[in-house]
């Protein structure tokens, strides 16, 4: 992502796609075999680089 994206509007669904993988996904990962992020980092991804994307 970049942190002045050209196109904002796919940049913030792309976002939501990643906060509802973050949320969702950690059964599909088990599941595919992959060790899924733990909660402690999503939150720090979310609050440390999500903010810094142009909205």
């Amino acid at each position: 992502m970049y942190k002045s994206p050209a196109d904002k509007a796919a940049s913030q669904e792309a976002l939501k796609f990643f906060d509802w993988a973050f949320k969702n996904g950690k059964n599909l990962a088990l599941e595919l075999d992959y060790v899924p992020l733990p909660d402690s980092l999503t939150d720090q991804i979310r609050a440390k680089v999500w903010n810094q994307i142009a909205k």
